[in-house]
């Protein structure tokens, strides 16, 4: 049992990694508008960047939907332990420079009911 324990906490210990996604090339955004990062994108982002922060490999992360590259904006995720346990995980765009959003993951403390 103690093991288990030991993989979920190093789970929980990626509470916060970040990440930049290009979000395309060429003539940029027009001006009022926000670029979006689609869900699948998202989705493999969040899995690899939390992997890489735990160190561990997670079966898989699952998001509500893309995220709108506007500072602030935020998606719910949800992270699958490779034991099945589930974690919530905010998305958070904290910068945008011109095609480029940065994107912070956290992990909820405790895992999901």
């Amino acid at each position: 049992m103690r093991n288990v324990k030991a993989k979920l906490h190093v789970m929980v210990a990626a509470a916060m990694v970040g990440g930049v996604v290009l979000t395309g090339c060429g003539g940029g955004t027009p001006a009022g508008t926000h670029s979006t990062v689609a869900k699948t994108k998202l989705q493999t982002m969040a899995k690899e960047k939390l992997e890489a922060a735990a160190k561990r490999k997670a079966k898989s992360v699952t998001c509500d939907d893309g995220i709108v590259g506007k500072v602030g904006a935020t998606q719910h995720c949800v992270l699958t332990a490779k034991d099945g346990t589930k974690y919530g995980v905010t998305a958070t765009v904290k910068n945008v420079e011109s095609d480029k959003i940065n994107i912070d993951f956290k992990v909820d403390d405790k895992p999901s009911s």
